[in-house]
């Protein structure tokens, strides 16, 4: 199956924290891991709603539509001899795997969400999170690890998560939240987005927490997003993508996710890659340059996991090279790519011309 036609057109022709604001009371949590069992699901999932109504509406709230996930493992239970069960290094590297993907292709559903990257990950040993920690506790300590420079600060786009991984045995002082993600206000007004993880021991009990709120971060960072319609949770705190859909995860590339809901596929999912035979090839557009014309074609809605290579032929015979062309790429969304094409005619005379594409695959 190939992927939704995509569109084109032609575009032109010519030639530091402190002094923290309270975080808020509500949050998005996490109380179970996910039963093993649920099967993944092709993509794409950029389309409407399923059959029945959707559970979940766009409420016009702060997204975080291409995610920089930094990684922080607290407590120098992670720097202990023999190493904890899971490392900090299986973890990290599970992760990777998770951003890398097709799990949070199922984003792009929501206000074209897409893949994130891992920002990077640190070990801090010099403090232990207390047991019972509460929310202000991991915040005051994001806080301070931006201030002396030990993670990256916000950048341009302010699209940084920093996810807090506890040692095993160390619990929230909210009974039974097992993780959560939340924000909190700068000093500068900026509302840094942040999650704490707990941890029984197994990697799998991890990654299903983690990517429970890795999603709910990234489709509903501030609770005034992605947010379930009146009747959709039962339970308190922020209606999320995650929460209705606790009961079920499943091991992708070799890493435990926990489902979530789809109002594309009206109901829990586990996203895979579309069931697409690559490489496939067509033809984008066509056009007849004039003697000596310069145009620009756009062609749009490219999911941006795919590899994508253009090329451009003249339909009329010529004794000599008869145009040249470039690419431009631009990041449209966080899960779509638009391709900016530009052609010369270097002849006298009208030329044809054929906008091939070639999908050779995942990227």
């Amino acid at each position: 199956m190939q992927p939704t036609a995509k569109s084109a057109g032609m575009a032109r022709q010519g030639d530091s924290a402190k002094d923290l604001a309270t975080v808020p009371e509500d949050a998005g949590v996490v109380r179970s891991v996910g039963e093993p069992g649920g099967k993944p699901v092709a993509g794409p999932f950029g389309g409407p709603g399923g059959g029945g109504a959707n559970k979940f509406a766009d409420n016009g709230g702060a997204v975080i539509e291409i995610v920089r996930l930094q990684l922080i493992y607290w407590g120098s239970a992670w720097a202990s001899n023999p190493p904890p069960s899971p490392t900090s290094a299986q973890v990290t590297s599970a992760v990777q795997q998770i951003l890398a993907g097709p799990y949070m292709t199922g984003l792009a559903q929501y206000r074209n969400i897409g893949r994130g990257h891992l920002l990077g990950s640190v070990v801090v040993t010099s403090s232990n999170p207390p047991n019972s920690f509460t929310d202000t506790n991991v915040s005051n300590f994001v806080a301070g690890l931006i201030k002396a420079g030990t993670v990256p600060g916000l950048d341009a786009a302010k699209a940084n998560l920093y996810f807090v991984i506890m040692p095993k045995g160390i619990n929230s002082s909210s009974g039974g939240v097992i993780g959560e993600h939340t924000y909190y206000t700068d000093s500068s007004g900026n509302r840094i987005h942040f999650g704490w993880v707990t941890n029984n021991g197994t990697l799998s009990y991890v990654t299903n927490v983690l990517s429970h709120e890795l999603v709910e971060s990234c489709t509903d960072p501030e609770g005034s997003a992605i947010l379930g319609i009146a009747g959709t949770c039962s339970g308190g705190g922020w209606c999320e993508i995650g929460d209705v859909c606790e009961g079920t995860s499943s091991v992708l590339n070799g890493v435990t996710v926990q489902s979530f809901w789809s109002n594309t596929n009206a109901g829990c999912i586990v996203p895979n890659w579309p069931a697409t035979t690559f490489p496939y090839s067509g033809t984008q557009f066509t056009y007849t340059l004039a003697a000596n014309q310069s145009a620009t074609f756009y062609t749009f809605n490219w999911p941006e996991y795919e590899f994508v290579v253009w090329e451009v032929v003249p339909t009329t015979a010529g004794t000599a090279a008869e145009i040249t062309w470039s690419v431009e790429i631009q990041r449209a969304s966080g899960a779509y790519v638009t391709y900016w094409i530009t052609v010369t005619n270097l002849t006298g005379a009208a030329v044809s011309i054929q906008g091939r594409y070639t999908v050779l695959g995942i990227a």
